[in-house]
């Protein structure tokens, strides 16, 4: 059976802003060796948007610091599986658009058995949370206060029991938080 794992940036006034977070050496590292335990990445319209408008041009120049490089090259190989009711079609090397119910098509790729990445939003997030889809979350918990944005796992209406199980302090000051979901 496969595994899902939600990943999600969180200021600390509970915004989740892609935009206004630290994204330093340390952090990219720690989600490449997230992605190197993956079969793919599961992405949203919005933030396979904003991925897609950075990191293909990157990873095919080879400009900028070298852990951003290697880190948009890894993105380029992986397997991405983009929910969307809008995109007729996605460009970016290795992606596949999904069109069904998001309970269904992951469904179908865990019992396939493979491993997945959420780099979430908080809509796709709070869909995959609320449908009892995600096995593990990592908060990456910025030491800043957004003052507004999207909310962290705004779209969930039941209480969800989760389980700490580890942390990590990042230089920068980011902390990630590590849970399982409680079924």
């Amino acid at each position: 059976m496969g595994h899902v794992i939600l990943q999600m940036n969180v200021t600390l006034d509970g915004y989740c802003d892609h935009t206004q977070v630290i994204a330093d050496e340390e952090l990219h590292q720690y989600t490449e060796e997230l992605m190197d335990q993956a079969d793919g990445l599961l992405f949203g319209r919005k933030i396979y948007q904003l991925m897609e408008s950075a990191w293909p041009a990157i990873a095919g120049s080879g400009s900028g610091p070298q852990f951003m490089v290697d880190f948009a090259r890894k993105l380029d190989r992986k397997p991405k599986y983009v929910f969307s009711r809008t995109l007729d079609h996605v460009s970016w090397q290795n992606s596949f658009l999904l069109k069904g119910p998001v309970s269904e098509e992951v469904q179908q790729l865990t019992a396939e058995g493979k491993k997945l990445i959420v780099n979430g939003g908080p809509g796709l997030g709070s869909t995959l949370a609320e449908l009892g889809l995600v096995d593990e979350y990592h908060f990456l918990v910025q030491p800043i206060l957004a003052g507004s944005g999207p909310r962290l796992l705004g779209g969930i209406r039941d209480r969800l029991n989760l389980q700490l199980s580890g942390t990590k302090t990042f230089g920068s000051g980011v902390v990630v938080l590590r849970y399982r979901a409680v079924r």
